[in-house]
Order: C-alpha cells, then structure tokens, then sequence
C-alpha cells in the first residue's frame, strides 16, 4: 500500500537526520555551526506551504499535530483548551491525527492501517501522505532544535 512505503521512506529519512544529529554531538560539531543547507530548509518551507496551500489536511489539524509533537519533546507546554467551534467530526479527526503524531515520535512502526482508516477517509489518500510527512518533518525539526540549535 502507498501508505506503508511512504513510512518506511520517512522513517529512513527519519533515522538519516537522526544519525547526523548524533554524529554532530559525539564530533563536538554544531549543526547550527555548519548551517543546515539553505536549500534543505527552503524545500521544508515550500512542503510546508504546499501543504497549507492544497488545503488537503486543514491547518487546524496541522498546528495540533505541531503543537503536540512540541509537547512531547519538551519544546512547548500543554494547552488543554478546547475549541467548542468544533463539530464532533472535525474533533475525531484531530483526535485520530493526533494520534499518528504521537506514535510519529515514539514508534513510527507501530502506525497501522487501522490508524489511518479515518483519516484517508476524511482527507484522502494525497492527504494522508502530506499529514504524515509533515508530521516527520515537525518531529525532526524538534530533534535538530533540541540537539543542535538548528531552527
């Protein structure tokens, strides 16, 4: 299925940032020092954009999953409002995002089929992807800001 090769290609780029990161702390050497390639943080911001821009995953649910993946490294504090403006949908659709993000930062490979049915019915099989690769993308940028300063 798409949605299982796309993993396995996140969590390779995923274990690629990772291994740097690590390289750059037993080295002494920064990743800030060394500057994170301009055009690496220009095609984020364009993915990023795009994203916003296709509307496929709505940004609500994109700033929950930030804001979450923040929370689970320690970057952000909680914030337990609610958004009563919501309608019971929308609410199991972040609930249901939400928890892809949270496995996205603890145990990728426990994502399953099941995890995703609502979402890819709700955003389709283009969203699903976007969502899940921005989620990566939140999860290493926390990563690269919590061990080198990066972002």
């Amino acid at each position: 299925m798409v949605t299982e090769l796309f993993i396995k290609i996140v969590t390779l780029g995923y274990w690629v940032f990772r291994q740097v990161a690590e390289l750059s702390q037993v080295y002494e050497t920064s990743l800030a020092k060394a500057q994170l390639p301009q055009k690496l943080l220009e095609k984020y911001k364009k993915f990023i954009g795009s994203t916003i821009d296709t509307h496929d995953v709505p940004v609500n649910i994109l700033g929950a999953c930030n804001s979450r993946i923040r929370q689970i490294h320690g970057l952000e504090v909680a914030n337990n409002e609610d958004n009563e403006d919501s309608t019971s949908t929308e609410k199991a659709l972040e609930f249901a995002a939400l928890k892809v993000a949270e496995k996205i930062v603890s145990s990728v490979h426990d994502i399953q089929d099941s995890d995703l049915l609502s979402l890819r019915g709700a955003l389709g099989e283009s969203g699903v992807v976007q969502l899940i690769t921005a989620l990566a993308f939140f999860d290493v940028e926390c990563r690269l800001k919590l061990t080198s300063g990066v972002f």
